[in-house]
């Protein structure tokens, strides 16, 4: 069985390169693929690295992409010209960024309440708050030893699930910490915190050890200042979205502009962006409704995040950490 598998896509390869299709995979940036080339295997009307890749670009995708002549009918109702023109556009704005996608959040829609949470010291349902303040600040470098500093008592609450007092805290742990503030764990999830794929929502009661730590340690430390307001439920132009992310797939983003961008992703299903529009969480639903309606799409299901793009990107990408998620995209060693 494994030998006619292997002989398969062998076979699949070598009509592809005889045809002359460029190698598209769902690890492809659609900064790396001409528009033309995407235009020329779109209208094949066949199976083409292209297709292949937008029909597994997502857990998703399978169940919702039609057919090869489906798919060329669709774009060829955009027409070649205007298709250049915006794939163009996206390929112009992501390239004059150069976040990776590895270092971008990666949150899904069902996390909002709990981000929110994290970055709020006002309570909140769960009571977490991320420490952004100077005042926790003393000697210990980085969280990793404060937390190990942590007295074994304070520690074993925290891996129980449970977060100790103020008081408790503070009568405990005689240093405090001068961090990196946003630590990372390779793509993550953080320690303490259990895996959970994008078709499943986070459980906070799963959150234990030093994932709850970091999420609540703001709340612990009696200083102000570790607030960051959000606006739920906004919207905005596509056409006023400004992309941080350098690397864009070629496949999702079809996906996104062939399936009914108007009705389907209109809903930007809780993304984050930032006050002028810099998108922190999103990027292929803005790419995909860009070349699937020119831009001319207002989205909804936006949570606006009052803070500069650079300062909150680090934040959230650990945050969705914390939380149970791990990163997409390739890490420099990979």
């Amino acid at each position: 069985m494994k030998l006619l598998i292997e002989n398969f896509r062998k076979f699949i390869k070598e009509e592809e390169e005889q045809q002359g299709f460029a190698q598209i995979d769902t690890e492809t940036s659609i900064g790396n693929v001409k528009a033309e080339e995407l235009w020329r295997q779109l209208m094949s009307g066949q199976e083409t690295p292209l297709y292949n890749a937008m029909k597994h670009s997502t857990k998703w995708s399978a169940d919702v992409l039609g057919t090869p002549e489906q798919v060329k009918q669709v774009f060829e109702a955009i027409g070649e010209k205007d298709f250049i023109a915006r794939v163009r556009k996206v390929q112009q704005l992501i390239g004059q960024v150069n976040v990776a996608k590895f270092d971008m959040p990666a949150l899904e829609g069902g996390d909002t309440a709990a981000v929110i949470d994290a970055l709020s010291d006002t309570g909140g349902e769960l009571g977490w708050a991320v420490d952004l303040s100077s005042d926790w600040a003393n000697t210990i470098e980085d969280f990793g030893k404060w937390w190990l500093a942590l007295p074994d008592s304070i520690r074993q609450m925290f891996e129980e699930g449970s977060v100790p007092s103020m008081e408790q805290i503070q009568q405990a742990s005689q240093q405090n910490v001068s961090e990196d503030k946003f630590p990372r764990f390779g793509r993550g999830p953080f320690p303490g915190a259990p895996h959970v794929d994008e078709k499943n929502d986070i459980n906070p009661s799963n959150i234990k050890g030093a994932a709850l730590a970091f999420l609540t340690k703001g709340m612990l430390d009696g200083a102000k200042g570790d607030h960051v307001d959000v606006t739920q439920k906004a919207s905005l132009a596509n056409s006023k979205m400004i992309p941080t992310q350098s690397n864009i797939l070629a496949g999702k983003s079809l996906l996104m502009a062939w399936n009914n961008p108007e009705k389907e992703i209109k809903n930007m299903g809780n993304a984050f962006l930032t006050p002028d529009g810099k998108i922190l969480d999103g990027h292929h639903r803005w790419s995909g409704a860009l070349i699937g309606t020119g831009g001319n799409l207002v989205h909804d299901g936006i949570n606006i995040v009052n803070a500069p793009a650079e300062a909150v990107i680090p934040l959230l990408v650990t945050i969705g950490n914390a939380i149970g998620r791990k990163q997409k995209g390739p890490e420099e060693s990979d």
